[in-house]
């Protein structure tokens, strides 16, 4: 059996992984995007959510297929958290697919600065054995 992925969510206390969160880490290590639709009001959310924001009913994960998308907001961090000081600066930046969908990851490549609407595309990085994560190339 595959070794089990852990989830950090922000608090040492708190490393429970939902069913719902280690189907989505399952395909993240596959490279697959999820996201999820609310089974009663069909509202999609990226990334995903377990239980819909406007109803409350439960969602299903379903996979994202879209890979390009056009920069939709960004910020550039100069001074970032300590697990991120040796990348300082960075941008961190929204891109908006064309079924409306928004995501939020790093821009990595950049050569010159972002510019509202420029196209971005969705790549995956594994970071190392136990990390995988999506970011935005230019």
């Amino acid at each position: 059996m595959a070794e089990e992925k852990e989830l950090y969510l922000g608090y040492a206390t708190d490393k429970a992984v939902t069913p719902f969160m280690a189907d989505w880490l399952r395909n993240l290590e596959q490279e697959k995007l999820m996201k999820s639709k609310c089974t009663s009001c069909g509202t999609e959310y990226l990334p995903p959510r377990q239980h819909c924001q406007k109803c409350l009913s439960i969602c299903e994960l379903t996979e994202f297929t879209e890979r390009e998308a056009k920069l939709y907001s960004y910020v550039i961090v100069d001074f970032g958290p300590e697990s991120l000081s040796d990348k300082a600066p960075y941008v961190v930046a929204i891109g908006e697919f064309p079924s409306g969908l928004r995501l939020t990851a790093h821009i990595t490549n950049l050569m010159s600065p972002p510019e509202v609407g420029m196209p971005l595309k969705l790549a995956f990085e594994k970071i190392d054995d136990k990390k995988i994560s999506y970011k935005w190339l230019v």
